[in-house]
């Protein structure tokens, strides 16, 4: 009767297994059995078991079920039935543990307590190159040898080759809360049993989250190894796309995403939402905003629950404390932070998931199981700010690389119904164009000069006989009455600049019945865009154009300095543009654009168009 039970679960993964079989022949602690748990549906696993079973120094054992949808609770059940130990290692057909990870896990076990290690996971391009060689050298766990194939320097590589007393300081140092980790834990068999195994009606990672609560019902302890029981886990692109699985690894699967930065961003990060409800149509997502930019989100059919971060949680201490511990009151099983600054790293460390992702930071790379580098390549599909945010979803979707998704504003019939009546109401005839200029940016480094804007609106102005609103804050109505003050006699007679909406949906609304907008690009661009409204945008020196536009989209024209002036921008960086960003203005006048600003007035301000949305109803 061997010392230690592994149980590897595995799907028609055989190649990867092999691998993992091999980093269990080079153990130091050689006293276990080991049983392959199988939901499958050909041979290629058992003839790989019968080729390699003569050449290891360990038996092997082989529970197969076969695949009907998702059976991996069902399977691994079976599998710790069959084991002859009291003690059980659980792991992954595509993990493979370091040479030390059984003796770690046997050595620190105790009563009633449960041992959670760490897989690290390697790029596609290692894992795929991965040799015999490398895992009996166990190159692959050492930090110099990853970083020469090309992983990033992070504090996380560390994970891989602590050993000894530093391994003991950083467990006990680590943020990452105690819990079950599918693929690297350990503990009594009597204590699953117990609790009668897996619950076997509970497909994918949700058996994760509702195992580990079983077990700390019953009282069972949990014990962190996160820099000790160590496995680095291979990236494939194999998961099943079929509508029954994905469907069946929906269920329970609950989401937090994190975004607490401006209305434009609120807006942005939704396409993270829709695109998760398209992966996993039955799952249930949560989305952390501030109060101020709620609007944007209303109506979203791809967002189950809005929590509110109030303006008090980052004035008063004792506020937040109390919002982080009733975030800690959940339990999720992904958390997405797009925002990444100080309020949502604390959000994500208090927040119970087994997986965080963000983007890479090497500051706060700890708080996370997962980080993203942002892609610095715009392409033709979609603008760089949507790229960047589904890119957050790799870690959890390797084969979801559609980023054409865009955002979207989402208005019942009875807000349409209200804003046609109020706009109704400024029209002398029903088929007159309104426009909206937004003639403010959101800071003196995002605005368009005065004196240029003026001229924006007079051209405007000449070229349609449609209605003017201006789009500004209450706190810039001085500024603005600048702005009008410059526009010429005909182009005031025009602008309503008293028409000013009372709220940011009644902002909203209006804007859904626009004909155009004009002017600054910022939050009411991006708001335009979600809304199917043409949009003209003028983008400060300071923001890089494929940022916030999609080159793809013909209803929207942005217009930067760059496009025209590229020799202004040789040697400058964010910081020297910033600090010459009058200078680079003065060159930024109309007469670079006005041609284009004809074209798109007399597509769009002066007859019908029918707006393509054809690429929003995609999901």
């Amino acid at each position: 009767m061997s010392a230690v039970s592994v149980v590897v679960s595995t799907c028609n993964q055989p190649e990867m297994l092999e691998k993992v079989l091999w980093g269990f022949n080079c153990q130091t602690y050689m006293d276990f059995e080991l049983i392959i748990a199988e939901d499958g549906s050909d041979t290629q696993t058992k003839e790989l078991i019968n080729k390699i079973k003569t050449r290891v120094s360990f038996p092997i054992s082989h529970i197969w079920e076969e695949n009907d949808g998702f059976q991996k609770s069902k399977i691994l059940t079976k599998a710790i039935l069959s084991s002859n130990a009291d003690y059980i290692i659980i792991t992954e057909g595509d993990c493979i543990p370091r040479e030390n990870f059984i003796q770690v896990h046997y050595l620190n076990k105790e009563p009633a307590t449960f041992i959670s290690g760490v897989s690290y996971l390697l790029p596609l391009n290692i894992s795929k190159a991965l040799s015999l060689k490398d895992i009996e050298e166990q190159n692959c766990f050492k930090i110099k040898w990853l970083e020469e194939k090309g992983i990033k320097k992070s504090f996380k590589n560390a994970r891989t080759d602590s050993r000894g007393f530093v391994s003991k300081v950083r467990n006990i140092l680590t943020p990452t809360k105690y819990g079950w980790n599918r693929y690297n834990s350990s503990g009594w068999k009597k204590d699953i049993l117990k609790i009668i195994g897996f619950d076997t009606g509970i497909p994918f990672e949700a058996e994760d989250r509702e195992f580990r609560e079983r077990l700390h019902n019953y009282g069972i302890k949990f014990k962190q190894l996160r820099y000790s029981a160590v496995c680095v886990h291979l990236d494939r692109k194999s998961v099943s796309k079929s509508p029954e699985v994905l469907n069946k690894n929906a269920v329970n699967k609950k989401f937090l995403v994190i975004q607490q930065k401006m209305i434009g961003d609120v807006l942005a990060s939704t396409i993270i939402c829709r695109t998760l409800k398209h992966l996993h149509p039955e799952c249930t997502i949560h989305y952390v905003a501030n109060e101020n930019t709620l609007a944007v989100l209303n109506n979203n059919p791809h967002i189950d629950h809005i929590i509110i971060f109030k303006q008090e949680f980052s004035e008063n201490k004792r506020a937040l404390y109390s919002f982080l511990k009733s975030i800690r009151a959940q339990s999720y099983d992904v958390v997405i932070d797009a925002y990444g600054k100080l309020e949502s790293n604390l959000i994500s460390i208090f927040a119970r998931s087994q997986r965080k992702i963000a983007h890479h930071r090497w500051y706060t790379s700890w708080i996370y199981t997962d980080t993203v580098i942002e892609s610095q390549i715009a392409d033709n599909k979609n603008s760089l700010a949507n790229k960047i945010r589904l890119q957050l979803l790799n870690p959890i979707a390797s084969e979801f690389d559609d980023y054409s998704i865009s955002p979207k504003l989402y208005l019942s019939e009875e807000e349409i119904a209200l804003a046609k009546h109020k706009v109704g109401e400024l029209k002398s005839t029903s088929d007159q164009k309104l426009i909206m200029i937004s003639i403010l940016g959101s800071s003196a480094l995002k605005t368009y000069p005065a004196e240029y804007m003026s001229k924006v609106v007079d051209i405007t102005c000449s070229n349609t006989d449609g209605i003017i609103l201006f789009n500004y804050l209450p706190n810039q109505r001085d500024e603005a009455r600048a702005i009008y003050d410059k526009c010429n006699e005909v182009s005031k007679s025009m602008i309503n600049f008293d028409f000013y909406a009372n709220s940011l949906r009644e902002f909203i609304l209006i804007l859904s019945q626009c004909d155009a907008l004009i002017g600054n690009e910022g939050g009411a661009a991006n708001m335009a865009k979600a809304l199917g409204v043409p949009t003209f945008c003028l983008f400060s020196p300071f923001i890089v154009k494929e940022a916030w536009h999609d080159s793809s989209s013909a209803s929207n024209t942005a217009i930067h300095l760059n496009d025209y002036h590229p020799e202004l921008f040789i040697n400058m960086d964010k910081k020297k543009i910033k600090k010459e960003i009058q200078s680079l203005y003065e060159y930024f006048k109309p007469i670079l654009f006005e041609e284009q600003l004809l074209l798109f007035l007399n597509k769009y301000c002066n007859n019908r168009a029918l707006i393509d949305n054809s690429l929003n109803e995609r999901y």
